[in-house]
């Protein structure tokens, strides 16, 4: 019995159209045929390493992540915890290579960063409602209502909410 294939190269015709490319002028630019473009956008084809690592020049990315992209069935449901830490509590997800926070705070809750949770990790902060003193190293800003901020969350940082704050908290690898 012939076993399911795990890979599905297909997504390759959406990051050719969304750089407004033929697949002939893909074909060309990666130095291979057109049926090897059109095999793998229908889902058919099974690339060599060459053709993946070409492929990655053109779209500026990398073998690994065109084959982490083909992975079928990867829809995944974040394992739910309750976080409660310096006055900020909601739910956190997890993800593998991602983590996604919901919080609340009073105000004056204060939560300075642990440099031990964090590697070669980014952090995004988005306010939904009231106001967040943000501090990346020696860089403070005030987000409001609608407002983001990305840093590598290596660095030292701290947040105090400056009213009663809820707000959506990122963490993911960086690549």
């Amino acid at each position: 019995m012939k076993q399911k294939q795990n890979f599905d190269f297909s997504f390759v015709k959406n990051l050719r159209m969304k750089r407004g490319m033929t697949a002939e002028t893909l074909a060309h630019e990666a130095g291979v045929t057109r049926a090897t473009i059109a095999k793998l956008e229908s889902g058919k084809g099974n690339p060599t390493i060459e053709t993946l690592s070409a492929l990655g020049k053109v779209f500026q990315m990398g073998a690994s992540q065109l084959v982490e992209m083909a992975e079928t069935g990867k829809s995944e449901t974040g394992q739910k915890a309750t976080y409660n830490k310096d006055g900020f509590h909601g739910i956190r997800m997890n993800f593998s290579g991602f983590e996604l926070f919901h919080l609340e705070a009073p105000r004056g809750s204060r939560a300075v960063s642990v440099p031990d949770l964090h590697d070669n990790t980014a952090e995004i902060c988005m306010v939904i409602s009231g106001r967040v003193k943000i501090t990346v190293l020696e860089d403070t800003r005030i987000l409001k209502p609608g407002e983001a901020i990305r840093f590598k969350a290596i660095h030292d940082h701290e947040l105090e909410a400056l009213e009663d704050t809820t707000l959506l908290l990122i963490h993911h690898l960086l690549i």
